[in-house]
């Protein structure tokens, strides 16, 4: 074979094996799936994934992230009752009655006779003041689920509210009965205990319950109350500090811990801690009111007077009484504990303009205080400074 035969017939061959591998890959090509060679794509989380994931933040103590997973959860089953308790009850533990309220609102509209929603229904009714329409809601949730040991709690507590003692101890006890590792169980009796005065025993039910749910803020502030009116101060502000690691942004939580350091004589701790309170809540008078009276101690008269301290305070808390239909007068003053409030703020703010040689300023201030209570001895003395002469003693 010349060489010009040879060179043409393994150009021959080569072409045939191409032509082959092509056929082969093509009929592979025909049976193989769309998806081989690529990464399948991940599943789209379910409801039941979400909730699992809030589940497993709550334990963990993130409570942002559990309250992340409880909303996806919802905005894939809005239908769902079942979705609702679980954020309401988050949220009223974590101290956002507010917003636990609107959810419940919607819970309300789509599943009215749910024993699940009735229930957390009597809890949020009964801590916004609701009193007579939590006990009515929480007798019929029982009523559909007589089982269900938190329900039977969150009626324990509504009964406390209504002074009925009896019916309250009761329930509590019902609720431990059927379900003796609920936390909301042991929470409701150490609540019952503590509207009877009987501290020492509500500080244990509380601690049962933070020992089975160690990520309610609302029940660490009770542990902290009751202990306060056993004078365990060490206990009280370990508490509250518990409290404050697991919501460092919530005003009313910061308020209480920086209204301790006050009553403990930590007065920088204090003010510090209450102007973080204010940094979140800037319209709580009692926020403004307890950091006015921190400063005023401090003798730090300047930030006293400013607008957004004492003043601001007097006002809000005017709006509020308003908006309720009280007034403040030496004939309510006896019956409208913070009427009392708003007399303390008005002559600290006198005294501290007094202070600072500003009398003009300071007099209308201390006609305030004397308006609502005539022998208050604070502004009586401010104003007969002010009528020596003005300026500083």
């Amino acid at each position: 074979m010349s060489r010009r035969r040879r060179w043409l017939f393994w150009l021959v061959l080569d072409l045939l094996a191409l032509v082959a591998l092509v056929w082969i890959d093509r009929s592979l090509g025909a049976n193989r799936s769309p998806s081989m060679g690529r990464p399948s794509p991940s599943p789209t989380p379910s409801a039941d994934d979400y909730i699992r994931q809030a589940e497993a933040a709550y334990r963990a103590g993130d409570l942002r992230q559990a309250e992340e997973g409880y909303r996806l959860a919802l905005s894939l089953e809005p239908e769902n009752p079942a979705r609702y308790p679980p954020l309401i009850r988050l949220l009223a533990f974590s101290n956002r009655l507010d917003e636990a309220a609107a959810w419940l609102e919607r819970a309300r509209q789509l599943a009215p006779e749910d024993p699940a929603i009735l229930g957390i229904a009597t809890l949020i009714l009964d801590w916004q003041g609701k009193i007579p329409e939590a006990i009515q809601v929480g007798e019929q949730a029982v009523a559909r689920a007589p089982d269900s040991g938190p329900l039977y709690a969150y009626l324990a507590e509504a009964y406390a509210d209504a002074h009925r003692p009896q019916a309250a101890l009761a329930a509590a006890q019902k609720a431990l009965a059927l379900d003796p590792e609920h936390p909301d169980a042991h929470r409701a009796l150490g609540y019952v205990y503590e509207t009877l005065g009987r501290y020492a025993e509500a500080m244990a039910a509380y601690r049962e319950a933070l020992a089975r749910d160690p990520n309610m803020v609302i029940v660490w502030l009770a542990l902290g109350r009751n202990a306060l009116a056993l004078r365990q101060t060490s206990v009280a502000v370990e508490a509250f500090q518990r409290a404050a690691a697991l919501r460092p942004e919530d005003p009313q939580v910061l308020d209480e811990l920086g209204w301790l350091y006050y009553n403990m004589g930590r007065l920088e701790d204090a003010q510090q801690t209450l102007e973080r309170a204010r940094e979140h809540g800037p319209e709580d008078w009692r926020i403004l009111y307890h950091l006015g009276v921190t400063l005023y101690a401090r003798r730090r008269y300047e930030e006293v007077v400013q607008e957004d301290s004492l003043s601001r305070g007097i006002a809000r808390l005017q709006e509020i009484l308003q908006h309720e239909g009280k007034a403040c007068t030496p004939e309510t003053l006896s019956v409208e504990p913070r009427c009392a409030r708003l007399v303390e703020m008005a002559y600290i703010l006198g005294l501290s303009q007094y202070y600072l040689g500003n009398c003009e300023s300071a007099r209308p201030w201390f006609e305030l205080a004397l308006s609502i209570s005539p022998q208050e001895e604070n502004a009586l003395k401010g104003l007969q400074w002010c009528e020596k002469g003005s300026g500083r003693p």
